[in-house]
């Protein structure tokens, strides 16, 4: 049997080699009307089993499935459902043009390019950064959680032979490729089918020095499997726990529980995740518990099929403060994908320990003050600026504060009847949309008729950080008086979406802008002079119009759901009267 080691990895003609081999595999099976995703790592490990013996154009693809060559029954279902006859002995061909070596190392090699649609394999740079992190040591026991088809396991055991690993996967066909993956560099390595989830059940829970997870994003916590239950068990520990939660912190926390004390973890989540309110929960126990060491923004387009902005976390127990690292600008860029240089990483690794523009550690405290925000642009004490970044005041129309009126002056205005005349309060601003049952008013005193909003007029709060965004839908003889807590910013619609400059303020970049310029610490408040000079992006009209179209479908997606819950809430208040 011949192994790959890491100086035969590293050779730069033999990855070639490797490579040639990848392509020749890849236009057979076009050939033959076979997808090539399905035949890596399967081809190119079994055409080495093959080269192993004295006549390797005697192993037939019957041999094969017959159980003739040592090989597991993952592996021999997959030959019969991937290759034919005919096919197999095309492929046989190859024997002639590369060394066994070779093709062992296009089976041991992550084919990016051949993978399924939807498949989520995390690249090599991030991976070579996650070796720097993690730095495991000789005889230390290593898990990947959702190991796919080990990418990661085996590149950490090219670095460091010597460590046991153990991954967790559910998918059989890439359980079967970790495993043929192992078999190649003959490393210390098992694969266990499961779901992830069930590894928490009993008392016989595992621990491990050091962890890798590139856990699936976006995951629906009600198609976690096993995970329901453990969602159960997790609530019992977690306040603040629900169905919302993200999937991310769900993994993390199935992270710690399988880290020994003096351990460490890393995962790879979406950034959303660290800073969006849904989590703060979550965020605030694994803060107050000391349990987040370090994060890290990663940049735009590391993943070959997916856009999503990234966050990488690393886990550890005793932490005092949480450091916080972007790394969106340090990295080379591609046509396709960016990714990491050994000069980057290099950089992200002295970012760990030394303060730069990029990089700093928060206290837990003011982690605390921030809704345990984990992003560094919240605590960015230097001015941030934006690809086409324009003052905000160059898109503004006018701008000012709502009706100064006082309480006794409203309740003269009030209405217990339906008119066309309504008042706006702070209150009447959630989840980003204005309630529309808004207070009726009998009439509007002339002097504050200037503070009724047009269409389209953007509000923001002013007081009582995280600050409300809204854009007002007013309709043909409607008036809404808005109170003087709220400022009424009419934008030049020529310039500038309101939608798209809504959907800015409510990023985790817009409250890292307004919170640049609040003031006051028992009342946080935003003056109107330091509102008009912060920077703004401004991309092209077609592009600000593509956001707003995506911000304003998720806001009628959020109403629908309102609707839906006013209805059922309606409902259980009236069974009683069904029967």
């Amino acid at each position: 049997m011949s192994y790959i080691n890491k100086e035969f990895f590293e050779n730069a003609e033999n990855q070639q080699k490797a490579t040639q081999i990848t392509w020749d595999i890849a236009n057979c099976l076009h050939q033959f009307g076979k997808l090539p995703c399905n035949g890596f790592p399967l081809i190119p490990y079994l055409i080495h089993k093959a080269s192993q013996y004295n006549n390797p154009f005697g192993i037939t693809l019957q041999a094969i499935t017959d159980g003739e060559i040592e090989v597991n029954d993952d592996v021999r279902f997959m030959a019969k459902e991937v290759l034919t006859d005919e096919l197999w002995e095309r492929l046989l061909q190859l024997v002639m043009k590369y060394s066994p070596e070779e093709f062992a190392l296009a089976a041991v090699n992550p084919v990016t390019d051949n993978e399924p649609k939807g498949t989520m394999t995390t690249p090599p740079s991030i991976l070579n950064l996650a070796h720097k992190l993690l730095d495991v040591k000789a005889g230390e026991r290593v898990a990947d959680v959702c190991c796919g088809s080990g990418t990661y396991m085996v590149s950490a055991a090219l670095e460091v032979s010597k460590a046991s690993y153990h991954g967790f996967e559910i998918n059989v066909a890439n359980r079967a490729a970790a495993l043929m993956r192992a078999e190649l560099i003959d490393a210390d390595m098992e694969v266990t089918l499961c779901d992830v989830f069930t590894v928490v059940d009993g008392d016989s829970l595992p621990k491990f020095d050091k962890i890798f997870a590139g856990y699936p994003f976006g995951l629906k916590l009600r198609n976690l499997g096993a995970g329901a239950a453990y969602l159960e068990r997790l609530a019992e520990q977690y306040p603040g726990l629900s169905k919302a939660t993200s999937s991310d912190w769900v993994f993390n926390a199935l992270l710690c529980g399988l880290l020994d004390e003096n351990g460490k973890a890393v995962g790879v989540m979406t950034n959303g995740s660290t800073w969006n309110s849904i989590d703060m929960p979550m965020r605030k126990y694994f803060v107050e518990r000391k349990m987040v060491e370090c994060v890290i923004s990663l940049p735009g387009k590391m993943f070959a099929s997916t856009n999503i902005p990234t966050t990488l976390i690393i886990l550890s127990h005793n932490n005092e403060s949480v450091r916080m690292i972007d790394a969106t600008k340090h990295c080379q860029q591609g046509r396709r994908q960016n990714e990491f240089s050994e000069e980057n990483i290099a950089t992200i690794m002295d970012a760990l320990s030394n303060d730069h523009d990029y990089c700093k550690s928060i206290s837990i405290e003011e982690l605390r003050a921030n809704e345990y925000n984990l992003s560094l642009s919240r605590y960015a004490s230097e001015d941030l600026t934006f690809h086409n970044g324009v003052p905000f005041e160059s898109v503004i129309k006018s701008i000012s504060r709502g009706a100064p009126c006082t309480a006794s002056q409203l309740d003269e205005m009030v209405s217990d009847s339906v008119t066309n005349m309504q008042y706006l309060m702070l209150a009447n601003i959630q989840n980003g949309m204005i309630d529309d049952k808004l207070p009726y008013l009998s009439y509007i005193d002339p002097k504050y008729e200037r503070y009724c909003l047009k269409n389209n007029t953007l509000i923001l709060s002013k007081n009582g950080y995280p600050y409300k965004v809204a854009v007002a839908s007013v309709q043909e003889g409607q008036r809404i008086l808005a109170s003087g807590n709220l400022y009424i910013i009419e934008l030049d619609e020529t310039k500038a979406n309101p939608f798209f400059i809504k959907a800015f303020f409510d990023s985790e970049q817009g409250h890292a802008v307004l919170k640049s310029i609040t003031v006051g610490a028992t009342i946080p408040n935003i003056g109107v002079d330091k509102l008009k000079k912060v920077e703004i992006p401004l991309p092209a009209m077609n592009e600000q119009e593509r956001i707003a179209q995506k911000y304003q479908a998720a806001l009628d997606e959020i109403a629908a759901i309102k609707q839906r819950l006013n209805e059922a809430v309606n409902r259980l208040h009236h069974i009683m009267d069904e029967e």
